[in-house]
């Protein structure tokens, strides 16, 4: 396959006022710059030509001034290169007026990061997600400039305006497909829901994985629950939420999740789209937040992931209870006592590619089952067969001794959560049970 042959605008907002995102500004050049070109690779596309340019206003028709246009068309060949993308987000007018100064197909940072997501989406539901996405983002192209698209006069009047647009069709039809489609996302929200209850009546605890994009979160998950997702050294490398059993130690077991990774200047898009998938952090009883310690930006990265969980719908008071920072490719870099991050005192080390403290890892994830799970005595009458093997099965046993003080049967000492003790006072209610 050919890849695009790519030219790569990376403006620099040098005012505050129209500065979308932080990240491009001139402070942040080099990093995002590098940011970008992970994405545009991502994409299956070749970068030969790469221009820097400063923004004080955007020009509200082209967004580049003609200056700068000027400057492009002498100094750069246009005739090699098959694809422009412009590291920010256009509006429709702005995107439509380049693609005729340029006679070039253009796409912004927002359409950029979708087209990966359409790339990378395997399951139904991330392929609705991203459809989703892509017929918001779309809606918004459908400019009323196009009066080619207009169809003939109709009715009785001679001074009648113009028909239905096509572009006003076109509308009707997207806004359709999307309920459709958000039709369709709320069946899998359901199921999921149901799924959450399900996992919930366990007695394992869920832990999600979350993080920026290429931090080494599916090399954990692949480790810790004997899988094989894909893992690979680019961004949005894995898209869809995959779920996986980790055994701990002391025959305890705890649910893990992979999620997407975030990324800078994340289109809004994207996170309402994936709303279906984001909802699984919620259900989460902790979130690793997985830290590339190789990464000199590692504490912008966290701030930009603390943040988006904080625009998806957690509280601060929340992320304080559920986050473990676990700082990863420590092979790389170990060094983590300079660095600024919120929660650090909750941290774990590793290496996830040499294997490396991801025992340390589970043990401190067993400490967290253990201070969920409530240490009780189930006082079981002989011959209760059925009893016992729901406590076995449900409950950690740490021990059990036959009694005749007081009651004829045996003495079962286990931890357990709250929900399945709960649930064995309903199913039991004639069974003592003693909390320590």
């Amino acid at each position: 396959m050919n890849k695009y042959k790519t030219f790569l605008f990376l403006p620099v907002f040098k005012n505050n006022k129209f500065c979308q995102n932080r990240i491009f500004n001139q402070k942040n050049l080099i990093y995002r710059s590098y940011e970008t070109r992970s994405l545009v690779e991502a994409l299956d596309s070749l970068i030969i030509l790469e221009k820097i340019f400063n923004i004080n206003i955007p020009k509200p028709s082209t967004f580049i001034n003609d200056k700068v246009v000027n400057e492009i068309k002498i100094n750069f060949n246009l005739d090699e290169i098959d694809l422009i993308v412009i590291d920010c987000s256009l509006s429709p007018i702005q995107q439509r007026n380049l693609e005729k100064v340029f006679n070039k197909k253009i796409i912004d940072r927002t359409q950029l990061i979708i087209e990966i997501f359409g790339l990378r989406a395997n399951t139904k539901e991330g392929k609705l997600q991203v459809e989703l996405a892509n017929l918001s983002f779309q809606k918004t192209r459908l400019v009323r400039s196009w009066t080619h698209l207009e169809r003939q006069r109709g009715g009785l009047s001679k001074v009648g305006g113009p028909g239905e647009s096509q572009i006003e069709l076109d509308k009707r039809m997207i806004s359709s497909k999307i309920k459709q489609i958000n039709k369709q996302l709320y069946k899998v929200r359901q199921t999921r829901k149901t799924q959450r209850k399900l996992r919930k009546m366990d007695s394992s605890l869920i832990f999600s994985l979350v993080g920026y994009t290429n931090s080494g979160k599916s090399t954990i998950f692949n480790n810790l629950t004997s899988s094989n997702v894909l893992v690979k050294d680019m961004v949005f490398a894995t898209l869809d939420t995959k779920m996986g059993l980790v055994n701990l130690p002391n025959k305890k077991k705890i649910i893990l999740s992979d999620t997407v990774g975030f990324i800078s200047a994340l289109p809004t898009e994207l996170i309402d789209s994936f709303n279906a998938s984001l909802e699984e952090l919620f259900s989460s009883d902790y979130l690793l937040l997985v830290h590339d310690l190789s990464n000199s930006n590692v504490e912008q990265q966290s701030e930009l992931v603390f943040n988006t969980l904080i625009q998806i719908g957690f509280t601060h008071e929340e992320l304080k209870e559920k986050i473990i920072n676990v700082f990863n490719k420590s092979d790389l870099n170990s060094n983590m006592d300079d660095i600024q991050i919120k929660f650090k005192n909750n941290s774990v080390l590793t290496s996830a590619i040499k294997n490396n403290g991801l025992k340390d890892l589970k043990i401190f994830m067993e400490s967290l089952v253990d201070t969920n799970l409530s240490n009780v005595i189930f006082l079981v009458p002989q011959y209760s067969s059925k009893i016992t093997s729901w406590i076995y099965k449900n409950s950690y046993v740490i021990d059990e001794k036959y009694s005749n003080t007081g009651f004829d049967g045996n003495k079962i000492k286990a931890k357990i959560s709250q929900e399945r003790l709960n649930s064995f006072k309903y199913n039991f209610p004639e069974i003592l049970v003693n909390i320590k």
